[in-house]
């Protein structure tokens, strides 16, 4: 029987046929991807996404089938298939932004001078599935000897980094070195590091105890001491800390936990540092905003606010997505008038999700708002030009015409 007769979609598979293909020479263009993957299966459309300003290539694009069964065999026969002198690089597409970044079974792999990015691929197949690899290369085409691999579960990834880690491989007189992928804007500067022994984890399980923390970080090396911070009433506040004998212990604790789930939450474990410490590297990262910056895939930037707007006001709208942490309009320090936007913060990345999916392009206070993840603050303050014009569309599909003010974010008015 077909597709359509199934009881429903396999656990693994995802909710659309379409396949992300990365790694694109600047040249190719739809024509071409159409003649490549249309042996495969009937597709349904094919869109490679593009600057919008200059029009130029942004090296990816989407691939749509009818067909899961189609899309599935040109992941299989096409992926690294070279293109314009470039090998592609395929995987189902992710349209859940909290997929794509909370990080899990993501691997840094480096030391890889004798190695194409198809061996890579066979290389960690043996440990899980490879939802994607790829392997860095110069402008000419040369591998720079590092490259990146997604597993589809954490545990594949930890099986992955225990095999191979500190191997050699055939042809190599270099170590592999694989650990966990970190993006540059969770690296902490190695200057804020002064105990490379004291851990700090966040986001516990609130039934973790000092006996049940120090049993999992023990497993590591000899622990000075452990706690799980607790409030008033003697319950948990969410985060501890993790004290090593060693450092290098604590180095090992902090590359396997870190992203790994631990009861029912997924933990981060970072070095712990002092206040002082604390404020001198979120103010670098993050200015003024780095309360809400602290946990980005649990945090909301919320712009176009309306003016009479407070942090009240803002609490109240989203409440129904879930528990908030906190909720905070950004006003101007000189006139304390609202500049227009502002963040909330809730306790889970699903709640902060559910709010991105309800309330992003809904009317406000007489304004659209724009709801999305919080990222760096120099792309939160950016206007976007694309997103006035999409606003302008809904507007004018309603038959509606918004005014000009709608759109001048008090940033640029002050």
């Amino acid at each position: 029987m077909g597709e359509a007769a199934s009881a429903g979609p396999p656990l693994d598979r995802p909710p659309f046929p379409t396949l992300y293909v990365g790694d694109l020479h600047p040249n190719v263009s739809e024509l071409q991807l159409q003649y490549v993957f249309s042996p495969c299966g009937a597709i349904s459309s094919i869109h490679v996404c593009r600057d919008r300003v200059t029009g130029a290539s942004l090296q990816y694009a989407y691939v749509n089938f009818f067909s899961y069964l189609d899309a599935k065999n040109a992941l299989t026969l096409m992926n690294h298939y070279p293109l314009n002198g470039r090998p592609i690089r395929i995987m189902w597409s992710q349209r859940n932004p909290l997929s794509r970044r909370n990080g899990i079974g993501n691997l840094f792999v480096n030391n890889l001078d004798c190695v194409d990015v198809i061996a890579l691929e066979n290389l960690f197949a043996k440990y899980g599935t490879v939802k994607s690899c790829k392997l860095a290369m110069d402008e000419s085409g040369k591998s720079k000897g590092f490259g990146f691999v997604q597993m589809d579960t954490e545990e594949a990834a930890q099986s992955a980094i225990r095999a191979l880690n500190g191997r050699f491989l055939q042809g190599s007189k270099k170590k592999l070195y694989v650990s966990k992928f970190v993006r540059q804007d969770e690296k902490q500067p190695l200057l804020e590091r002064p105990n490379k022994t004291n851990l700090y984890i966040k986001n516990l399980d609130w039934a973790i105890t000092d006996e049940v923390l120090l049993k999992r970080f023990s497993q590591y090396g000899t622990i000075r001491s452990s706690v799980v911070m607790k409030n008033k009433d003697g319950k948990s506040r969410g985060f501890g800390f993790v004290d090593f004998l060693s450092a290098e212990d604590a180095k090992n604790a902090l590359n396997d936990m870190n992203g790994l789930k631990f009861g029912t939450r997924t933990v981060y474990v970072g070095y712990a540092q002092t206040k002082s410490q604390r404020k001198v590297l979120l103010s670098r990262l993050f200015g003024n905003y780095h309360l809400f910056y602290h946990d980005q895939i649990a945090t909301i930037f919320v712009r176009n606010l309306e003016e009479s707007v407070d942090g009240k006001a803002l609490r109240e709208h989203f409440g129904g997505c879930g528990k908030i942490w906190c909720a905070r309009v950004i006003y101007n320090k000189v006139n304390a008038q609202s500049m227009g936007f502002g963040f909330v913060r809730f306790f889970s990345a699903e709640e902060a999700n559910r709010a991105v999916q309800r309330f992003n392009g809904t009317i406000f206070h007489g304004r659209i708002l724009y709801v999305a993840f919080a990222r760096n603050k120099e792309y939160m303050l950016r206007v976007s030009l694309a997103q006035i014009r999409e606003h302008f569309a809904i507007f004018v599909t309603r038959g509606e015409y918004p005014t000009a003010h709608m759109y001048t974010p008090k940033s640029a008015t002050n």
